[in-house]
């Protein structure tokens, strides 16, 4: 009977997960990336889960994309994504990320945390300027369906599951209108074509990986030095919330090593880099198998290019109900309690301060690790 009652939040949440990533690659094709090398990424992460008990998927998110495009040399790019890929590894198996993590405290981690919070807010506001009915529609059920559900073990999938629903319902029935994918390309950007062509048993299809060499200069290591930065900040962060979530913890070095791994054979065709993330997978029944089942149907989704077909379908302010709920009432909140509590609450503040006006979880650690040690000789704790 257990069984039967918990398959439906189950499947809701691969759902609406999956939701959620396509606007996120949608957004990577736009910034010059190739879409079905990705999916080599996304079966990556399936297999490095099963494999470590991980409760933390891996998945597209905008920022990553944002750093490792900065530039519009397609070739750089995947360049940097692989050098950080192969330095994220090493550190990974020096047990790296972890001793990071220790080092800068419960308090200063916290505090960055929260600052996280603010910055997921954030971007639920910065949808809002973009496409106000939607974003609104989504926030209000979120808030909704969060409270109705506030004593149910299954409260952060119906969440995300009830607003992007409902918003994109109201998106394509009650406004008739469907996304263009035209104008989300953005001019000028150096691009990767694929085919329509979905029989991987075909010819054509495997046309569309063609290995793009590595290059490495100055542009390249300082762009990998940045996608290193900000996963470590990620990877802390997001995986800390969403092991949260699922009443667990989470190794950051695994999900260094898995996410790094996963980004190999992505960049390598023109891909984008794939990272941790925070899923709605970790609230659901079984949450390490639910986010390697999201991993396996994303990838084949990918694979066989179905994600540009769902897109025009799919608005991306669809997600800003569930930015803003887990923003502030799951992320925000709690942690900002913890930092509170804590023996370095300066640090802590600090943290979460510079975490939100950088919008680098990253930066805002190192600042608090530096109030935390140093801040004693200039009267800040």
């Amino acid at each position: 009977m257990d069984f039967w009652q918990n398959i439906g939040p189950f499947v809701l949440a691969v759902v609406a997960v999956i939701i959620n990533g396509v606007p996120q690659l949608l957004y990577a094709q736009a910034r010059g990336f190739a879409l079905k090398p990705a999916g080599l990424a996304y079966l990556v992460g399936a297999f490095g889960n099963l494999f470590t008990g991980s409760v933390t998927p891996i998945s597209s998110q905008a920022e990553t994309i944002t750093v490792a495009s900065v530039k519009k040399d397609l070739r750089n790019n995947v360049s940097s994504i692989l050098l950080a890929a192969v330095l994220m590894i090493i550190l990974g198996l020096c047990g790296g990320v972890t001793k990071i993590s220790d080092f800068a405290g419960p308090a200063v981690v916290s505090g960055m945390m929260s600052g996280v919070g603010l910055i997921l807010a954030g971007v639920s506001w910065d949808m809002f300027g973009q496409e106000k009915r939607t974003t609104l529609v989504s926030i209000v059920s979120a808030i909704l369906a969060y409270a109705i559900f506030l004593n149910d073990a299954n409260k952060v999938v119906w969440t995300i599951f009830i607003s992007v629903v409902v918003s994109t319902a109201d998106f394509l029935l009650l406004q008739k209108r469907r996304v263009d994918l035209s104008t989300l390309v953005e001019p000028g950007r150096e691009t990767v074509e694929m085919s329509a062509e979905w029989r991987f048993w075909k010819k054509a299809y495997w046309s569309d990986f063609n290995i793009i060499k590595p290059t490495i200069n100055l542009s390249v290591v300082l762009g990998a030095l940045s996608l290193m930065m900000l996963n470590i900040g990620a990877n802390i962060s997001f995986g800390g919330i969403t092991a949260s979530m699922a009443s667990t913890a989470q190794n950051f070095d695994h999900l260094s090593i898995i996410n790094s791994l996963a980004d190999i054979p992505s960049a390598l065709f023109g891909g984008p880099p794939i990272e941790a993330i925070i899923s709605g997978t970790a609230g659901a029944p079984w949450p390490v198998m639910c986010g390697i089942v999201f991993m396996l149907v994303m990838g084949i989704l990918v694979l066989l290019g179905l994600i540009g077909r769902l897109g025009k379908y799919l608005p991306a302010q669809s997600i800003s109900g569930f930015l803003l709920v887990i923003g502030i009432a799951m992320t925000f909140a709690p942690n900002l309690v913890t930092v509170t509590t804590s023996e370095n609450a300066m640090s802590g503040y600090i943290a979460l301060g510079v975490t939100a006006w950088s919008k680098n979880p990253f930066l805002g650690m190192v600042v608090g690790v530096l109030v935390r040690y140093l801040g004693v000789y200039v009267g800040l704790v």
